[in-house]
């Protein structure tokens, strides 16, 4: 071994050691990327930090994620952890010192405060394109773009199927149970101090403004079916004799559980109660029966396309562009272009109602084909 060989060694292994000890931001300077002209992957690897597979949501995106990676000749690795930010810390540390290759990286925290570092340390490799939650402040430097979901844009839409869930009662000559003839909302959202349900109920409350009485904000003790009903029957007792017109959930997984409590306690969802509820997960047939007035799409599906395109055009050209690229809900899949991504890329997050949701289709596919 020559003495040159051993001073480049020396100074890699230190290096190596320097980066996964996290001491400091000096000790991380992000990956430049020269872009090569093509989304082509050309045998290229991606590797997918996310959360458990085992959850419908997540696998779903995973198996979008490696057809579009195959059709755009990328290999997928993905390293997954049962929402376990520490165990995806250390995921992060094994796979850099094992020195295994990465053309960009798909990060998916666990938690989105305590990964900020895990962000850092794979920025110095490759690109991180960050999957659910916001890009926090101190997280930015690390992350190249964020593609997917709008919790912004999804608690609008809510907002916007429930104002016209009001007109048309209103028009229909419904007297609603509120002080100034305002109609009464109950709202079941997601667990305290979950970023999802926070962000969702401030948009749905920003665009309905004082439309609504509101009688309560129930937090889930799970964001499930069951969560939905077990909050609902908590209180439906204390609010069900002031009159209640609206119950507005954060997810139709929820949702469906809050119908089955408003059933129990002697209620009509779709025709005593207008419910409305975010996104189009769990069970379809409470909407489909018309007991769900309207829900919205928010895709596994597109997710996991956008974020393997999003690596695809940063690696083809080395650059994002700033601001945010919402998406139309477009019949087709539009193509993928050798394009720099926006830093912010959101897919379409449109109505399903008990109308449109065996007819709906967005990027070429059925509501059914693009949830799970």
């Amino acid at each position: 071994m020559t003495r040159w060989y051993r001073a480049v060694l020396l100074a890699a292994v230190t290096a190596t050691a320097f980066l996964l000890s996290g001491c400091g931001d000096a000790a991380v300077v992000p990956a430049k990327v020269t872009g090569t002209g093509t989304v082509e992957g050309r045998g290229a690897t991606i590797v997918a930090f996310v959360v458990s597979t085992a959850n419908s949501y997540v696998s779903t995106e995973i198996k979008a994620m490696r057809a579009e990676a195959g059709r755009l000749g990328y290999r997928l690795d993905v390293i997954d952890n049962n929402f376990d930010q520490t165990q995806q810390n250390q995921q992060v540390r094994q796979f850099l010192a094992s020195g295994k290759p990465a053309a960009a990286f798909v990060y998916w925290p666990a938690n989105n405060d305590t990964g900020v570092n895990s962000a850092r340390l794979l920025a110095a490799r490759a690109p991180v394109i960050q999957l659910n939650g916001r890009v926090l402040p101190q997280a930015g430097p690390y992350i190249t773009a964020r593609p997917g979901q709008d919790n912004e844009a999804i608690g609008a839409e809510m907002g916007n199927m429930a104002l016209q869930a009001v007109a048309e009662a209103r028009s229909r000559g419904v007297t609603f149970h509120g002080p100034g003839g305002k109609p009464n909302l109950l709202e079941i959202t997601y667990p305290t101090g979950y970023e999802t349900g926070i962000v969702r109920h401030q948009a749905f409350f920003d665009r309905v403004g004082d439309t609504f009485n509101v009688l309560a904000t129930e937090n889930v003790k799970s964001p499930d079916a069951q969560g939905g009903f077990t909050a609902t029957s908590q209180i439906l007792s204390k609010y069900k004799a002031a009159g209640i017109d609206f119950v507005v959930a954060g997810s139709n997984n929820i949702g469906t559980g809050a119908v089955k409590a408003l059933q129990q306690g002697g209620l009509r969802p779709g025709e005593d109660v207008t419910v409305v509820v975010g996104d189009f997960s769990g069970d379809q047939q409470p909407l489909k029966q018309g007991l769900i007035y309207s829900a919205v799409l928010q895709s596994p599906v597109i997710e996991g396309i956008l974020a393997i395109q999003t690596a695809a055009r940063y690696l083809a050209t080395g650059r994002v562009v700033d601001g945010v690229d919402r998406l139309p809900a477009s019949a087709d899949q539009p193509p993928v272009t050798a394009d720099a991504p926006s830093r912010f890329t959101y897919m379409p997050n449109p109505a399903i109602t008990p109308h449109n949701v065996n007819t709906l289709r967005v990027w070429g596919r059925t509501v059914q084909e693009l949830q799970f």
